[in-house]
């Protein structure tokens, strides 16, 4: 069984996001950091999205995995706001309110999908000898052009 169950690491990844958004929108942070920060969010979105939710909905949990893609879907314009700032060169100091609404919605998130869609991850999981699902989330790489289920359009 892997030593790491998938719950542990994207949570931890939770952590590491927030640290650079939350930056951001307290005005501690800086541009690299956020743009960092950003990155693993899309990617981190994009390993929920392919890799977790869909055999976590075929087990019963589809109500949750919507829900989940659906605040995907609101943060998604905010998280390419913020991309378009880092990318143009933007000073940290122009961005605390599209951060800090980012920042916002995964405050809500973040423990909702901790408790109920990774803690159920982990019980698939365990039954996973191989460690299967996190050496898949380890090894994930994001389409360049991918976008969340949910993004607007």
């Amino acid at each position: 069984m892997a030593t790491t169950l998938p719950g542990a690491l994207l949570a931890a990844q939770h952590r590491t996001i927030d640290a650079g958004i939350g930056g951001a929108a307290d005005g501690t942070g800086d541009l690299s950091a956020l743009a960092a920060s950003l990155a693993q969010l899309r990617l981190h979105l994009y390993v929920e999205e392919t890799l977790l939710f869909p055999p976590l909905a075929k087990s019963g949990l589809t109500m949750p995995v919507f829900v989940m893609q659906r605040e995907h879907g609101l943060m998604w314009p905010l998280l390419q706001a913020l991309d378009a700032a880092c990318a143009a060169g933007q000073p940290i100091a122009a961005l605390p309110d599209p951060a800090r609404e980012l920042f916002q919605l995964l405050q809500m998130h973040n423990p909702k999908e901790e408790q109920i869609v990774y803690a159920a991850a982990d019980r698939v999981a365990a039954g996973d000898a191989e460690g299967t699902l996190v050496k898949a989330i380890e090894g994930a790489r994001m389409p360049e052009a991918w976008t969340c289920a949910m993004a607007p359009h």
